[in-house]
């Protein structure tokens, strides 16, 4: 079956007909039957214990164990560094064909490969998508910068107003998933101090509540789950989501207005940031190739592999594990806080959708190449 599937609108037009479990079923391979019984199955997680990959694994890791054929048992190996890279280089050098190592793949490790880095030695490409599991992100800052309860106008008038070095933000790489952050605050007209080299989502979030970033951002569901303390504290104020696209893959509902972060519905959006409190429209150039960026972020924010020629009938028994723990009554009493309400997509639609959302236009290319030589003096590959 041909799937026809770009990236502004994969998470509806592959969702439609399954929206009420909310994946999307794939034709099933001809491939024979096998059992991991005995045997040891490893997941590598590119980033240290407690971000957004690492927690999501975990969460899913006991349903996996369930519905694989022969009830193996997991382990969760944290191969951290270099926003991702270090992982992926180690899936793709040892990983084995057999179904007994999975990639656990996010938006970091994605814009890595996508924007050329040349210490990737991975090809995204070739590996063999078993579940693609979208989700937006919350951008938060400092208490102390002042900018709670702001209107956008008054908000872009303030953060404005923070000389460059109180503006503290982080991330792994220049080229991971901060990318598209850093390059929104410079729409907004805001310059900030990088700090690069960070090991993950848990230790920026712990150098924020240390107070040595002032900026920071986390996938949205791990924000809501592991970053309470920050909101019960007082120490973070929400700032803007990337929104999300509907169950069409629209954007922009019928009035031309973004769509909210499901999970964060009372927080505006950056777009809304960006037209009220600028004057704005968000269009041209840079708001795209920002845009392009989000949509990344968002669309491939997570999913897990198996390596470039894996066994089929192992292929096919990922894929049928995780449609049966997207069904799994324990694991729908559990979908909204592991998941939100984000469509999943599962086998080789998951492929398409995947492919398509890391095809960027020659003048996306272009812009993002052109911000990153001038601010990092880093040639991209891309």
């Amino acid at each position: 079956m041909n799937h026809k599937i770009t990236r502004r609108t994969f998470a509806g037009a592959l969702a439609a007909s399954a929206l009420a479990l909310g994946f999307v079923i794939a034709p099933a391979q001809q491939a024979q039957a096998v059992d991991f019984s005995g045997k040891r199955v490893r997941i590598i997680v590119p980033f240290n214990e407690g971000g957004g990959t690492d927690s999501l694994t975990r969460a899913l890791v006991p349903f996996m164990e369930r519905h694989l054929p022969g009830n193996p048992k997991i382990l969760v190996i944290n191969k951290p560094g270099a926003g991702g890279i270090v992982g992926g280089n180690f899936f793709e050098s040892k990983g084995k064909k057999d179904g007994t190592w999975v990639m656990a793949l996010s938006t970091s490790t994605v814009m890595n490969y996508l924007l050329g880095d040349p210490r990737v030695k991975f090809d995204i490409k070739g590996w063999e998508p078993i579940i693609m599991l979208p989700r937006g992100n919350m951008v938060y800052g400092r208490s102390e910068l002042g900018l709670k309860g702001l209107d956008p106008k008054a908000f872009v008038q303030k953060i404005r107003s923070h000389p460059k070095d109180k503006l503290v933000f982080g991330g792994k790489t220049p080229t991971s998933s901060a990318i598209n952050k850093r390059m929104a605050f410079s729409l907004l007209g805001v310059e900030v101090k990088d700090v690069w080299g960070m090991k993950g989502n848990g230790p920026m979030a712990q150098a924020f509540e240390r107070g040595e970033f002032t900026l920071n951002f986390d996938n949205s569901l791990s924000y809501l789950n592991n970053r309470k303390g920050f909101r019960k504290s007082g120490i973070a104020t929400e700032l803007f989501t990337w929104g999300a696209p509907d169950a069409n893959g629209k954007w922009k509902d019928a009035n031309g207005k973004y769509h909210r972060d499901p999970t964060w519905p009372n927080v505006p959006t950056f777009y809304e940031i960006y037209e009220q409190g600028t004057g704005n429209k968000f269009e041209g150039p840079k708001a795209k190739s920002t845009l392009a960026l989000i949509r990344v972020g968002t669309l491939a924010n997570k999913s897990f592999h198996l390596p470039k020629g894996a066994d089929k009938g192992a292929l096919k028994a990922w894929r049928d594990a995780l449609r049966k723990t997207m069904t799994d009554p324990e694991f729908e009493k559990k979908r909204a806080k592991i998941l939100g309400k984000f469509t999943v997509t599962i086998g080789e639609p998951a492929r398409a959708a995947l492919h398509e959302a890391i095809n960027l236009s020659a003048d996306e290319k272009s812009y993002i190449k052109e911000y990153v030589k001038v601010r990092y003096n880093l040639s991209l590959n891309m």
